[in-house]
């Protein structure tokens, strides 16, 4: 089990990661809030497929959309090819955005319940205090 001065230092090393995370996102430039996904459609059929789910080149044609949420529904829209370098620009620091306030809210949730470890571990009794407070007012004389 872990001492109090080890989940301090623990605590601390999360939080200086945390800081560090929080200094990233404040440098991150201007973002589109969506994400550039490319799909394709081999030739000669109806499906669409995803280029990273099947990990190879397409040998049919490739169309891009942009996926956002608008009002609670995510909502695509298709991305012409001369534009994809624009829109591929813009949604990168989104994606980094995300990632990083993931890790903040892992790292949150960790220290959060590294301080009530350290919480729990600094507890006392308070039948201890309770009890020697109740025999000290029963000895005690009352006058007028």
């Amino acid at each position: 089990m872990a001492t109090i001065n080890q989940l301090k230092h623990i605590v601390s090393k999360l939080s200086q990661r945390r800081y560090y995370l929080e200094k990233g996102i404040e440098n991150i430039p201007k973002m589109l809030p969506a994400c550039l996904i490319l799909r394709y459609r081999e030739t000669g059929t109806r499906d669409f497929q995803s280029i990273e789910k099947r990990g190879k080149s397409s040998s049919g044609k490739s169309y891009a959309y942009l996926t956002y949420l608008e009002g609670g529904v995510t909502r695509h829209k298709y991305i012409s090819k001369n534009e994809i370098g624009k829109v591929a620009k813009l949604t990168e620091p989104y994606r980094i955005f995300c990632e990083k306030m993931a890790d903040i809210r892992v790292l949150n949730k960790r220290i959060l319940e590294l301080l009530d470890r350290i919480g729990e571990m600094q507890k006392e009794e308070v039948k201890n205090y309770v009890a020697k407070r109740v025999k000290r007012i029963g000895k005690k004389k009352r006058g007028k």
